[in-house]
């Protein structure tokens, strides 16, 4: 043991100014949040020297790193509330007695001033667990509630169910489960059935879709998820054990073929040629092997899978066979969904997706797929990896199909967008250029090396902005290793400050707001890849000593900007925001969607 205590983190003033903020909220989940990813970040090796491509580290059953036991120890000296309240947290979080002693002989008797349920986090207790699941199976959100004094808080974890189901999103609400239930059976755009589940099941499920999200490639990564693992765990480890996790039924080979002949025999199939039989027992066998699981239940998600997909790339044959399957497909649709008594919405729109597909899939029937067997040294360049770096087979594919085109070194292949699709990709494209007129005159210039603009700024907060910027440029140097990205985080920098320099008032903390403009930069161009460790937004926010997801303070910083966040990407409609990369990409795009 030290013979002194630990010095305190030498940016304290910027984490208290952090914490008083999200303390004073009357919802224990902004705390739980920072708690959680400030918990996750502290016991992460950055330089473990693993793949970018390897599984997410399970903090939550790994043993404590010297980084977070110091960390504990200055805030245990430190004796300021709002570390207390975050130690407090911890000591429930993490299942370690030995760290839980220490904390509550630290905190206990000065704890009177916080808040009642940070005092009682002993008594914790779950209320209830439930489920949405769409109605056509493939995706499903379970909740778990539990009560903290009173407060609810309740588990939101978002699952795929195409394939393997797994953990797709993790996120807390300051809501209960009976809340939540009403407001989405008012929703009719969200059809779901509502299972109700014990709570030992619920933590089965759970515990079994994180595993299997920890098996993905890539690694599953949202503006909360992994760093709200931590609470997640220690949420479940509140649930009793010995819970069952739901088997699927099982089709069997007699059965699908029992499937096949009842279609054959339907309305549906009477002028279908020959080979429909063959085509019907690849659809359902596709359905269940990486759909939903649900041989009779269709929408646009699968017809999407399958033409987009999984039959020009796995199905071996000739034009002939393979160009009458989308015929057949209709054929099953109206079938399998009539049969089930599937909403007739979604028969609807699946029918609709087969018609919007059909010309990109003769293409790919015509010429042959191009998405495997694709280069890995494409790939690398593509994700800014040395040339030598051993991709999984996997990971090639799967990027290739996602329109990411290894020869050409860019994000976007032109081939990857339908005659269908061009109309509402280049409304998208106009979003992200900012009009017509701008997507027409982009070019490919880089982005020049500058000092940062103060023009615009308020005289009251430019100090301010001006010191941070300094250490935004050579954060931003450092972690992009891009000085065209670098321009593009100090003119957002400019833009912000001029539009909402409130957001910039004196003793604000630098980490957050460098993690927040990275962020928006980063979104704009998108520049944050999943599957590359060194460009996810959690290594961002490591690297720049945030404790609290970026994303609430991004938005707090533009909200006197016009923009637009869809599907998790930023759009800011300029420009002169935009790297040559993702200006080239822009550019590529609109000559395929040439109206």
């Amino acid at each position: 043991m030290p013979s002194q205590p630990p010095e305190p983190p030498s940016d304290e003033p910027d984490l208290l100014a952090e914490l008083s903020a999200v303390l004073a909220d009357p919802s224990p989940v902004p705390l739980l949040l920072a708690a959680s990813s400030m918990g996750y970040a502290a016991n992460v090796d950055e330089d473990d020297g693993s793949s970018p491509f390897s599984m997410p580290p399970k903090v939550e059953s790994s043993p404590l790193s010297e980084q977070f036991l110091t960390l504990t120890s200055a805030m245990m000296e430190s004796a300021a509330p709002e570390t207390d309240a975050l130690l407090l947290i911890w000591a429930a979080m993490f299942d370690d007695p030995l760290l839980r002693r220490r904390i509550h002989r630290a905190v206990d008797s000065r704890s009177q001033s916080l808040p009642e349920w940070l005092r009682s986090l002993d008594s914790v207790s779950p209320v209830a667990a439930a489920s949405l699941r769409h109605e056509l199976g493939h995706e499903e959100t379970l909740f778990v509630e539990f009560s903290l004094s009173g407060q609810p808080v309740t588990m939101a974890v978002a699952v795929t169910r195409l394939g393997i189901p797994y953990l797709e999103d993790c996120y807390p609400i300051d809501d209960t489960i009976d809340s939540i239930q009403r407001l989405a059976a008012d929703n009719p755009q969200m059809p779901s059935d509502h299972i109700e589940l014990t709570l030992a099941n619920a933590r089965a499920q759970i515990e079994e879709f994180v595993d299997h999200g920890d098996h993905m490639m890539p690694p599953t990564e949202t503006d909360t998820w992994p760093s709200v693992r931590l609470l997640l765990a220690w949420m479940l480890r509140l649930l009793p054990d010995g819970g069952e996790v739901e088997e699927p039924h099982e089709w069997t080979e007699d059965e699908i073929g029992s499937l096949v002949t009842d279609f054959l025999a339907s309305s549906w199939a009477q002028e279908i040629r020959s080979d429909a039989a063959m085509h019907a027992e690849r659809l359902f066998d596709f359905q269940l092997t990486h759909g939903s699981g649900e041989p009779l239940k269709w929408g646009a998600t699968a017809v999407n899978m399958i033409m987009g997909d999984l039959y020009p790339r796995k199905v071996l044959a000739d034009d002939e066979f393979m160009l009458s399957m989308p015929t057949v497909l209709a054929a099953v649709v109206r079938f399998a969904n009539e049969r089930s008594g599937t909403s007739p919405e979604f028969t609807t729109s699946a029918l609709e997706a087969i018609d919007e597909a059909l010309p990109e899939y003769r293409r790919r029937v015509s010429e042959g797929s191009s998405a495997s067997g694709a280069p890995a040294s494409g790939l690398a360049d593509l994700l800014g990896l040395p040339s030598d770096v051993e991709l999984p087979e996997g990971l090639i594919e799967q990027l290739s199909t996602m329109g990411l085109d290894p020869n050409s070194g860019r994000g976007f292949d032109p081939r990857a967008i339908t005659a269908e699709d061009a109309k509402l990709w280049r409304e998208e494209l106009r979003l992200r250029a900012g009009g017509e007129e701008n997507l027409a005159s982009l070019d490919e210039e880089p982005l020049p090396a500058e000092d940062f603009s103060t023009g615009g700024i308020s005289p009251k907060v430019l100090p301010q902005v001006q010191a941070l910027a300094a250490d935004l440029a050579r954060f931003a140097d450092a972690h992009f290793r891009d000085p065209e990205m670098t321009t593009a985080v100090l003119r957002i920098l400019n833009l912000t400050a001029r539009t909402n320099p409130a957001a910039f008032r004196r003793g604000f903390a630098h980490p957050p707001a460098i993690a927040a403009l990275c962020w928006i930069a980063g979104k704009n161009n998108r520049w944050f890849i999943a599957e590359v460790r060194q460009r996810t937004i959690q290594t961002m926010m490591l690297a720049a000593g945030a404790t609290t997801q970026p994303t609430a303070r991004a938005k707090s910083m533009l909200k006197n900007v016009s923009y637009s966040l869809e599907a998790q990407e930023l759009d800011l409609g300029d420009p002169a925001l935009l790297t040559s990369l993702a200006r080239a990409d822009l550019m590529a795009m609109r000559d395929a969607t040439i109206e």
